[in-house]
């Protein structure tokens, strides 16, 4: 059954088409080596710590919700995320069905000091360096949609130019292949892909399985709406929460996110 991720691929590819055209991939590797900006160490930040760990999303829309938020300000967010306590932040790039801009990734990296997710619809080789040109820190490939070469492949060139990536699965044959292509920083989404529908239980299931190979980092997403689910899946095994409706829609983000962290009693 084809969901809202196959129709997300097809008008990515599209539009990569028309970006390569505009700027070319020898462009690209310019941008970076002017750049040489300091990567941020995602895994180090991900380790057990005081509080719980959160990668704190900017996301002005979803294909299923639509707007998230009025007087949408993704750098006054970046800040508040910065200073309330989150351990990374994850920025939506795409624009199409999400709202989002590389412009964003590149100017959040002058607000907050924490690691940069560029979260995209990625499955080019130009995608990768393009995350590096524009400020990431690592970046996200989604399993359901990549083959096992494919996906060792994106993993490989991340590698090569200082990137690891969050490997996000939905089921088990997705975490097979973040298996088989040697991912250390496994994601679990909760999210039905063509419905929008979250539900806990992937995590329940999937989390103890991810954990089977040791020194995995475990990122639990989407679904997360309350201090307790991350106590409950925490203990399950997950090292941190990638959060973003949640937060988005939050009357006071900075509160809303040091509940997640554990900084607030409630």
């Amino acid at each position: 059954m084809s969901s809202i991720l196959d129709k997300i691929f097809a008008d990515k590819k599209e539009e990569l088409a028309s970006v390569k055209r505009q700027v070319s991939l020898s462009d690209l590797k310019d941008r970076i080596a002017e750049r040489d900006y300091q990567i941020r160490d995602i895994e180090k930040v991900l380790q057990p710590g005081v509080s719980s760990r959160i990668i704190a999303e900017i996301k002005p829309r979803t294909p299923f919700k639509g707007q998230l938020r009025e007087n949408f300000n993704p750098l006054d967010i970046a800040e508040i995320y910065g200073s309330n306590g989150a351990a990374a932040l994850s920025i939506l790039t795409e624009s199409i069905y999400f709202g989002g801009t590389l412009t964003t990734l590149e100017d959040a990296r002058e607000v907050t000091n924490v690691p940069l997710l560029r979260k995209d619809f990625i499955f080019d080789e130009y995608q990768v360096y393009e995350a590096r040109a524009f400020g990431a820190d690592f970046f996200l490939l989604i399993s359901t949609w990549l083959d096992k070469s494919h996906l060792a492949d994106l993993l490989a060139l991340g590698k090569e130019v200082g990137l690891p990536a969050l490997v996000e699965s939905h089921n088990e044959k997705d975490i097979e292949k973040a298996f088989s292509a040697e991912a250390t920083l496994l994601g679990v989404n909760n999210r039905d892909l063509a419905s929008g529908k979250t539900d806990l239980g992937i995590a329940r299931r999937l989390i103890p399985m991810a954990l089977q190979v040791p020194g995995n980092t475990l990122v639990c997403e989407s679904g997360i709406h309350g201090r307790k689910e991350i106590e409950e899946l925490e203990e399950y095994g997950a090292h941190a929460f990638l959060i973003g409706e949640s937060l988005m829609t939050a009357e006071d983000i900075g509160a809303k996110l040091k509940e997640f962290t554990g900084a607030l009693s409630v």
